[in-house]
């Protein structure tokens, strides 16, 4: 019996790139689960599946190895998988590159961290490979710029697989965000996003705990989570991947300890319904 799922624009791409076919740009860049899932629903969710406990585990290691004790690294993990913009809409899952590539960045975080370098660099190549973005999260995460040694598999990746007009992006409204991301985000945002707290600071919940002891780490990174929506339409999707690690961090670090269990399950419970988008 077959499996089926409804795919959002970015899954449909990531199925013609699946079963061989040229696609635009940026998917293009991100080649390594359509090469090995291609168009088999259930591979994408056995990688969706792992990926939940690979990111909790990592974000736990990275935590501990950036200097927090261990139940504030537990709490970091567990806050970190409650975001919404962590689990994204429906219309990727499971057919989706965000949540795994989170998955392998945080462990190429915590192995810079610790000072791990050959399996650092090992892993930052491979979350390259699944989504382009990740050398800049690892860096921003672990808070090194040699991270951005992971930007070389994209680089190749842009010589070797060109991009092109597919079938889902020639659609009117998809053809002028690829012609004109800047343009499009701006217009989008203008009507639905700048300045709704709803989608652009509630969905951080307990964490915005974090605003009571910014770091330096804490407000480049946020920087440039923001900065991202300059070229996205979506919202929740794109600054929280890659701001919440280092959020939930700095939370974890002013939240009281007694605290911590709390706020889990507070961040569990009222995001049951969440903002994804």
């Amino acid at each position: 019996m077959g499996v089926t799922v409804r795919l959002g624009p970015d899954a449909a791409r990531y199925m013609i790139a699946g079963r061989g076919d040229p696609v635009a740009f940026p998917f293009n860049l991100r080649w390594l689960l359509p090469t090995v899932c291609r168009n088999s629903v259930r591979r994408w969710w056995v990688v969706w599946v792992a990926s939940w406990p690979l990111l909790a585990a990592g974000a736990f290691v990275w935590a501990y190895e950036m200097g927090v004790d261990w139940p504030q690294a537990a709490a970091c993990a567990a806050l970190l998988v409650a975001l919404p913009g962590v689990l994204q809409p429906s219309s990727t899952h499971p057919v989706g590159v965000d949540l795994p590539a989170m998955a392998v960045a945080v462990w190429a975080a915590a192995a810079f961290a610790a000072g791990w370098w050959p399996v650092a660099v090992l892993l930052v190549l491979v979350a390259a490979a699944i989504k382009e973005h990740a050398p800049v999260w690892v860096a921003l995460w672990a808070w090194t710029p040699w991270a951005l040694v992971g930007l070389i598999a994209v680089a190749v990746a842009w010589l070797v697989r060109r991009p092109a007009i597919d079938e889902v992006t020639a659609t009117p409204l998809l053809r002028r965000v690829h012609d004109h991301p800047v343009r499009a985000a701006f217009e989008h945002h203008r009507r639905h996003g700048y300045r709704n707290a709803w989608f652009m600071v509630a969905p951080w919940g307990v964490t915005l705990a974090a605003l009571w002891a910014p770091t330096p780490q804490l407000v480049v990174t946020v920087v440039v989570a923001y900065a991202a929506l300059l070229v996205a339409t979506d919202t929740v999707r794109v600054y929280q991947p890659i701001a919440a690690p280092v959020v939930c961090l700095v939370a974890v670090g002013v939240i009281p300890v007694g605290w911590l269990l709390p706020a889990v399950v507070f961040a569990a419970v009222w995001w049951r319904d969440p903002v994804t988008g």
